[in-house]
């Protein structure tokens, strides 16, 4: 295979509801991590609201390496994140990124880095 493959999966539990029901703010989020990990958005952000059965939001950005993509659910306050890319990017601050947007510290978060090179 030619191309390398940098992955980050985070998932956050804890999360403030008002956070998770947020369409603007993530919407704002999805715009703002492509160029804090030096990459370009090509489409999106797309926001999807959950069905009533399983509330929360789903997002995606199509990004000039491939994707970021967050789906939270407020039943269980959790927020999935999944950050892929054929490029190197700077793993801890996107991680440090999504921390931040949904209040969490490292304690309330499993964090798994995937690069293959």
């Amino acid at each position: 295979m030619v191309a390398k493959r940098y992955h980050i999966l985070i998932d956050v539990s804890g999360v403030d509801n008002a956070i998770l029901h947020d369409e603007v703010g993530l919407d704002g989020f999805l715009k703002k991590l492509p160029g804090l990990i030096s990459m370009s958005i090509l489409k999106g952000p797309e926001i999807a609201v959950g069905i009533p059965e399983n509330p929360g939001l789903s997002g995606f950005v199509l990004i000039d390496y491939s994707h970021i993509s967050i789906h939270t659910f407020t039943n269980s306050q959790e927020a999935l994140v999944d950050i892929f890319s054929c490029k190197s990017y700077d793993q801890e601050a996107a991680t440090n990124a999504v921390l931040r947007y949904f209040k969490i510290g490292k304690n309330n978060s499993r964090i798994q880095i995937v690069c293959w090179e």
